[in-house]
């Protein structure tokens, strides 16, 4: 095999000069604009096809999982919702690249995406819960963003109520949307078998 041999630059060469100087060369960039943009109150229109924020279109999600299964941030998870009968992906926007990969594996195109692309929050630890949403439906998404045009989150405030398992989105527009979380993973949640107290109850209610 044959030898390769390297040059090496000398060090003169490589080794910059000391200038006293050129730190005041950053003064000229006082007179000119920012490129930077002042988020939340300045935002730039995205190209067409941005790949934003998610919709999810109810009706036609089937929750087979196959969004989880190829999002490579993991950051999706099979929700189950009362009165649904399948189980509906909710996004993780902490740990999501926004690569659509799940928009492009969806088989019912159930699953898909709008140019809106700006959340911001004071990192409050109640205003965390906008970063993890089961997204809404596509028209209305849409209709929040044609009357506001400034790319921001829809949703203003979520609550989650730990006892009764409700979340309300307080959407931009004034209205709220609401929907009972019964558990997560694919095979649905178990119910919870009535005690003896709620089953005496129950029968006192139906007369027996």
């Amino acid at each position: 095999m044959e030898e390769v041999t390297f040059r090496i630059a000398p060090e003169e060469k490589v080794k910059k000069k000391p200038s006293f100087l050129k730190p005041w060369f950053g003064l000229k960039y006082l007179f000119k604009k920012p490129v930077t943009i002042k988020i939340p109150y300045e935002f730039i229109e995205p190209a067409p096809r941005y790949r934003g924020f998610h919709t999810l279109d109810w009706k036609k999600c089937i929750g087979c999982n196959m969004c989880g299964q190829i999002c490579p941030a993991r950051a999706i998870e099979m929700t189950w919702i009362e009165g649904e009968k399948r189980p509906h992906p909710k996004i993780d926007y902490g740990r999501c690249t926004f690569c659509q990969f799940c928009v492009d594996v969806c088989p019912t195109g159930a699953l898909g995406f709008i140019e809106t692309y700006m959340l911001t929050t004071t990192w409050r630890e109640e205003e965390l819960l906008l970063y993890d949403w089961v997204p809404i439906e596509p028209e209305k998404f849409k209709e929040i963003q044609e009357k506001f045009k400034d790319y921001k989150f829809p949703v203003e405030k979520i609550e989650f109520n730990k006892e009764t398992k409700e979340v309300t989105y307080y959407l931009r527009d004034g209205t709220t949307f609401k929907f009972k979380i019964l558990g997560y993973g694919l095979k649905p949640p178990v119910k919870p078998q009535p005690t003896t107290k709620q089953q005496e109850e129950e029968k006192k209610e139906s007369g027996q």
